[in-house]
């Protein structure tokens, strides 16, 4: 393994952070040089310094193996959180070391979990660098890099196939090597038209640039202690339930819905799919908190509901209500939205609406193959017959997803959390969601925890981000090396 081409192409995402820290810097300086401007600076003169020595040092390479590929991933997304750590370390205040660890990953997974008791006690410099460490996590570090290096070859498709599920590809027809620009091009446009709208709805310029890159990104960090419903404003509210559901939609079926100017993404099975769940999860938990008593006023149940739903399976986790009040069918609903979440090649985490859709589809193949013993039954999309390796593949990730939630979910269990709050945010951290249940709902931190508990949940949340996979065939090749 090159230790050289790593190292280069990891300094590259570094040195984009160095940016975003600058930035943010720039921020500071502009409202009244506050507190952060120092530790912003020097963060980003640290981060560039150690970004681009390898640049300078090591001769770039033509192309680069699965393994190398994957170590850069790895090292990429580990390097960029430790880096995030030091412009919070610096400013001090609550961020312990173990504090920093929490919020940084939270921001960079795009989780959205915050130790912050008084977010709004922050900074103008810091703040704005919470809401980029999402921007950044959102696309993904890798998709930077492969933007601008082109010397990836054959592994750049290999490693792109990480991000991108292959389920809606007959919807569109662009290539694999297309989908990194694409991805980009659909981000930037929706965060000009997030900062846009929220604008027009009434958001003030700097409170709309933070919530469009933790709305695009899908994150959910906040400028206020309590989130969105700090601004009680129905026009924001609409802007950003539209806008974390397209966020949640696959870009290459936006990106080709637009240019096309079709209808490509309403014919897409799994942008249906969860296009429906969210449709009806809302209108049960509208009944549901109805005839619990949560709310008479039907408009104002549709309203809460609404959100938190389109918030939860986008895996944002803004919030304008507590569900920790909420009737317990709607708070198991919400749990499962909050593994299921939104569409992949989108920047939500989760187990995907891609793998939920193609076992429903295998479930209902077998059903029928019983039945039928002698039939010949697969599973098809748009008149094309899925992969059996697809399949298997989309449920074994299941699989090792729920068995890593609940071996977390014990580790957390035996550090002192009680039984709701152990399953539920081990939940939250490995779908990259945020809110949990019990001592951790919509309006309340992670403050308490344990220090080795925001260790581990630090860890689970980037097992989740990555997708689980990546990491364990990293795992995989570094035993057998040894």
């Amino acid at each position: 393994m090159n230790v050289g081409v790593i190292s280069r192409n990891v300094g590259t995402a570094l040195i984009f952070n160095a940016a975003f820290m600058l930035l943010c810097a720039i921020t500071a300086a502009i409202h009244g040089f506050d507190s952060s401007f120092s530790p912003l600076l020097l963060s980003a003169i640290i981060t560039f310094v150690f970004g681009v020595f390898p640049l300078i040092f090591v001769h770039k390479q033509k192309d680069v193996s699965i393994k190398e590929g994957l170590a850069i991933i790895l090292f990429a997304w580990v390097l960029c959180c430790i880096f995030g750590m030091i412009p919070y370390v610096l400013w001090g205040g609550p961020f312990t070391l173990s504090n920093a660890w929490f919020e940084s990953v939270s921001g960079y997974t795009t989780t959205g979990a915050t130790i912050l008791t008084e977010v709004e006690s922050l900074p103008a410099g810091l703040q704005l660098w919470r809401s980029s460490t999402h921007y950044i996590g959102g696309v993904g570090v890798v998709i930077f890099i492969m933007l601008v290096l082109p010397s990836w070859g054959s592994s750049k498709l290999k490693i792109s196939k990480m991000e991108f599920q292959d389920v809606s590809k007959p919807n569109y027809r662009y290539k694999s090597r297309q989908l990194a620009r694409i991805e980009m091009s659909v981000y930037g446009g929706l965060t000009v038209l997030t900062i846009v709208s929220l604008m027009i709805a009434g958001m003030p310029f700097f409170d709309a640039v933070n919530h469009a890159f933790s709305t695009v990104s899908t994150g959910g960090f906040s400028v206020k202690n309590a989130s969105i419903a700090a601004y009680n404003s129905v026009p924001i509210e609409i802007v950003l339930t539209i806008f974390m559901i397209v966020s949640s939609l696959h870009f290459g079926l936006i990106y080709a819905t637009v240019v096309g100017g079709s209808t490509k993404i309403f014919k897409d099975p799994v942008a249906k799919f969860y296009l429906w769940t969210i449709l009806i999860s809302t209108i049960v938990i509208t009944l549901d908190l109805l005839f619990a008593g949560v709310y008479h006023n039907v408009w104002m149940a549709l309203r809460r509901s609404v959100f938190q739903v389109a918030s939860i399976i986008s895996s944002t986790g803004f919030a304008t209500d507590n569900t920790v009040t909420w009737p317990v069918f709607s708070m198991l609903l919400i749990m499962y939205l909050s593994i299921q979440c939104g569409c992949s090649g989108s920047t939500t985490g989760g187990v995907k609406s891609d793998r939920i859709w193609l076992v429903l589809k295998a479930m209902k193949a077998q059903i029928q193959k019983i039945i039928h013993p002698n039939a010949v039954v697969s599973v098809k999309t748009g008149g094309q017959v899925i992969e059996k390796e697809l399949i298997n593949s989309s449920a074994v990730f299941i699989l090792t997803y729920l068995l890593i939630l609940l071996i977390c979910a014990l580790v957390y269990s035996f550090f002192g959390l009680d039984f709701t709050d152990s399953i539920s945010t081990s939940v939250t951290f490995i779908g990259n969601v945020g809110p949990a249940f019990g001592h951790f709902g919509s309006f309340d931190n992670y403050s308490t925890l344990p220090i080795i508990v925001k260790l581990v949940a630090g860890v689970e949340m980037l097992v989740g981000r990555l997708g689980v996979f990546p990491v364990l065939i990293a795992f995989s090749l570094f035993r057998r090396r040894n």
